[in-house]
């Protein structure tokens, strides 16, 4: 059974509001200053904490329970992730599209979620009804994007300087 989801990006926040059926059944909030965030779907509640310097880890901590559900780490070299789930089970979120605006989460085996972009919106299709696995793949969409424009904004200096030399 698919599910189809939609969802909204608030570009200053970064926020996510997620729609099944034109109703918000969902919402994922960062912090302020930070990438931490709170996500919410369905009847689930999580919380992603980043971890490390670099920020090269997250856990993902069921609200409810108060337990360890999740651990994502970041390929920093790469658009990809793997969502290792407290059962065991590992899953992989890549970009497959040309410009990061499609991409997926998937065991390669019998669960795959995909996710298609545009501006500041998107739609979801997924065969799972794993609402840990659709919220991290927006936050992890959050956090690489997160790393892009802090890459820009700390080479634009350097740009900016070496064309004004010449």
């Amino acid at each position: 059974m698919s599910k189809f989801i939609s969802w909204k990006n608030n570009w200053l926040s970064g926020n996510f509001q997620l729609f099944t059926d034109g109703v918000q059944k969902g919402a994922i909030t960062f912090g302020t200053w930070k990438s931490d965030a709170e996500g919410v779907f369905d009847d689930k509640n999580y919380f992603f904490s980043n971890v490390g310097f670099w920020q090269s880890r997250t856990n993902v901590i069921d609200r409810k329970t108060n337990e360890l559900v999740a651990v994502i780490t970041y390929d920093s070299w790469k658009s990809k992730a793997v969502i290792s789930l407290k059962s065991g089970e590992r899953y992989e979120w890549t970009s497959t599209g040309i410009w990061k605006s499609q991409f997926t989460v998937s065991n390669y085996n019998n669960e795959h979620i995909t996710y298609n972009a545009s501006s500041y919106s998107g739609a979801i299709s997924s065969d799972t009804d794993n609402e840990l696995l659709i919220v991290s793949g927006l936050f992890i969409k959050h956090i690489y994007n997160k790393r892009v424009v802090t890459l820009i904004a700390c080479f634009m200096p350097i740009i900016v300087i070496s064309t004004m030399r010449h």
